[in-house]
């Protein structure tokens, strides 16, 4: 019997704007946007995130809902969610920062059959590294599949060097890797997954994958199962 996949990101509204004109809107992030494709193709997720209880969260939240995804053990906590404006093709992001009291997630129960996929930006965040951390230890003790998605191009990270110790000890704990097209960069500033792999990620784990496209990141997890 196939388990559960839980999805632990974080979360944000994506506008796209030509000019001064407003193009697509949709919830933002590759580990996000898996959660609603994998959840749409009636696998069960349970999504972790914080999503605010403004407009935009309820947008958020709405979206997931809609396809299938289980956002009951998120914190809704926050009073603003994150909106990230892509102008032209440069990105700003827009929000405001936690007090350092959320992160109120209720922590699902995790079997071995199940399949735990971590990542981006809150998987290098001290705010919540102590929460995060109890989980996966927790997740690793009943060796349940956990699969690391660096995601680490994120303007929030001025310097990859202060992030790295907590880069490392996510790969310690993954059983798999995934990276994204602008991971490699980001992390070991070059764009070869055969170097990566051989250089950065095989003392760590046996099964490693490089996605071209993160639309692809879905597909990638649901191959797990």
């Amino acid at each position: 019997m196939k388990g559960k996949i839980i999805i632990i990101c974080e979360s944000w509204l994506e506008i796209d704007f030509k000019g001064c004109s407003p193009t697509a809107t949709r919830p933002g992030g590759a580990l996000l946007r898996a959660a609603g494709s994998l959840a749409a193709k009636g696998r069960e997720v349970v999504f972790l995130s914080e999503l605010g209880t403004d407009k935009v969260g309820a947008i958020i939240a709405d979206a997931l809902t809609a396809d299938g995804a289980d956002i009951s053990k998120s914190d809704r906590h926050i009073a603003k969610t994150p909106v990230v404006l892509n102008i032209d093709g440069t990105s700003s992001r827009y929000g405001i920062q936690d007090d350092g009291e959320g992160f109120d997630i209720t922590w699902p129960r995790v079997e071995r059959e199940d399949i735990v996929v971590f990542g981006g930006y809150l998987a290098v965040d001290q705010r919540i590294r102590r929460q995060l951390w109890s989980f996966m230890t927790n997740v690793a003790e009943r060796e349940a599949t956990i699969v690391y998605v660096p995601d680490v191009a994120d303007d929030r990270i001025k310097r990859i060097t202060k992030v790295m110790p907590y880069v490392y000890e996510n790969l310690e704990i993954a059983g798999r890797v995934i990276t994204l097209p602008s991971d490699l960069q980001a992390l070991f500033s070059h764009n070869d997954p055969e170097r990566a792999r051989r250089e950065n990620f095989a003392y760590y784990v046996d099964d490693y994958s490089h996605l071209d496209d993160a639309a692809l990141l879905a597909d990638a997890i649901d191959k797990i199962l």
